[in-house]
């Protein structure tokens, strides 16, 4: 009896194993047919910047399923596009620029925070892509402040650091805010740079401190040694909803809905930064 039981168990074993083979076969053969039939979509990136005068685009075709992500290295460019954006009763037409394809700016084009900015890319082929962005109005950081606090790092440890804190004024039509720094550390003659990006921080966020990374940074072991921190910069991104729907969501989950473009993927997006660059003296321990 216990001999059958065994045979019985080891032909389950097999038979399931058998299923599993099967369903993977299934499943591999219904992707290389997805991937045989899929059609590329027009691919447009383009975010407007409040206070810069140039506007650049990517325009291009995806190479597969919720493909949407600038990376250069499978960049997918499209030469011979028309490119069009709209301000007010004003319209400028991007130019192809030399070198990789799929690449196209036009300068000098006012970017107005507060306005509204309309897209229009016609394809080669016909296909037509159109998109329409308002950039988040002016803001300011202030109340820059220094302190230190003691946390317990490990059981038994206590480590000691500085922090520097600051805020900012709310700009109206942010959907969200993105945090940059940038530091310049004293090594001998010579000035060391690191730059930090931080991460998208919902609307309602008006205050941050400067990461602990940025205020003690050794360059040769990424360890924090403490190199003597020069000065800082601050940079709050506030950013449209089109750009942090796509930064957060779109481009992962390959919802077009979220990348809220008629007749492709990607986005046209704006932002608004204000920014600060200070000087850093460290203080004793107190």
């Amino acid at each position: 009896m216990a001999n059958g039981e065994g045979r019985m168990a080891s032909r389950w074993s097999e038979w399931t194993l058998l299923v599993i083979a099967c369903s993977m076969l299934a499943l591999e053969l219904a992707c290389d047919e997805g991937i045989e039939n899929y059609k590329p979509e027009p691919n447009v990136h383009c975010v407007l910047e409040a206070g810069r005068d140039t506007v650049s685009l990517m325009a291009g075709m995806t190479l597969g399923y919720f493909d949407s992500i600038p990376d250069s290295g499978r960049w997918n460019g499209t030469a011979g596009v028309l490119v069009k954006v709209t301000h007010r009763d004003s319209e400028a037409v991007l130019n192809e620029v030399p070198g990789p394809v799929g690449f196209y700016r036009a300068e000098p084009v006012s970017i107005v925070p507060g306005d509204s900015y309309q897209l229009l890319v016609t394809y080669p082929a016909g296909a037509v892509v159109r998109g329409s962005t308002t950039v988040p109005d002016t803001f300011s950081l202030y109340e820059l402040g220094f302190d230190s606090i003691f946390y317990e790092s490990w059981p038994g440890e206590t480590v000691w650091v500085q922090r520097i804190g600051f805020k900012w004024s709310e700009s109206r039509g942010a959907a969200a805010y993105f945090e940059e720094s940038e530091a310049w550390y004293k090594a001998g003659s010579d000035s060391t740079w690191v730059s930090y990006a931080g991460f998208n921080l919902p609307g309602r966020y008006d205050s941050l401190y400067v990461s602990p990374f940025i205020l003690e940074y050794d360059t040769l072991t990424q360890m924090t040694d403490s190199l003597p921190l020069d000065r800082v910069r601050l940079a709050i991104r506030a950013i449209d909803r089109n750009y942090n729907d796509y930064s957060m969501l779109g481009w992962w989950q390959g919802g077009s809905e979220l990348m809220r473009l008629d007749g492709g993927v990607g986005v046209f997006g704006s932002a608004c930064v204000a920014e600060t660059t200070f000087r850093f003296q460290p203080r004793d321990r107190r």
